[in-house]
């Protein structure tokens, strides 16, 4: 399940959506516009913690946070709204309860990351908090749109990408490592902070 955090297989996915509202009319492609910097504000914050972590060491050792975990922000991002998106607008209730079930995977999916040694329980409370939160704006701008027809351009790439992600296991994007070099350029440090030796300094 934690492969429906990767921004490998979800980004792709939201640009689908994306793209698929844009052609539906004027109004419709305002609300995707608007979804769209939504999405990269959030996505922005996340980049920004990560990066100010490795430059300066910036985070709460008391709660071992250094950062928003990507994959939890990710998964609250997408899942419920888009599985509310392929719902036709004349089944409200349906709507809701594939609301609801996009932020069941995306519980899971945050919960993953723990499992995985990934990210402590703090980081992934704090990616999901901040991507409860958009997700909650985004699903009060998306209520009056679905993909009708589209949800087939949209359902089949997350299909193929999803077994492709199970079969070859995760597609490793150096994401770390690009914010690990901001970090280092933008502080004028020659190294990164390293995570273990930040988090031994709180005991």
């Amino acid at each position: 399940m934690t492969h429906f955090g990767d921004a490998v297989l979800v980004l792709p996915l939201l640009a689908c959506a994306a793209a698929v509202l844009m052609l539906q009319g004027p109004e419709a492609r305002r609300r995707a516009l608007h979804w769209a910097l939504l999405v990269l504000a959030t996505l922005i914050l996340v980049a920004a913690s990560k990066i100010a972590f490795y430059g300066w060491g910036t985070g709460v050792r008391r709660w071992n946070l250094t950062c928003f975990s990507g994959h939890a922000v990710l998964a609250w991002l997408t899942w419920p709204c888009l599985l509310m998106l392929t719902v036709p607008m004349r089944h409200p209730k349906a709507r809701i309860l594939a609301c609801v079930a996009g932020a069941a995977i995306a519980m899971v999916v945050a919960w993953s990351r723990v499992e995985l040694g990934a990210h402590p329980v703090s980081e992934v409370v704090a990616g999901s908090v901040l991507g409860l939160a958009a997700t909650l704006v985004a699903v009060r701008m998306l209520r009056p749109l679905a993909l009708g027809r589209g949800a087939f351009v949209v359902g089949l790439p997350v299909l193929v990408l999803a077994l492709w992600l199970g079969q070859a296991g995760s597609v490793r994007v150096p994401s770390e490592r690009w914010f690990a070099k901001a970090g280092m350029w933008l502080s004028g440090n020659e190294t990164a902070v390293d995570r273990g030796a930040w988090r031994r300094r709180s005991h």
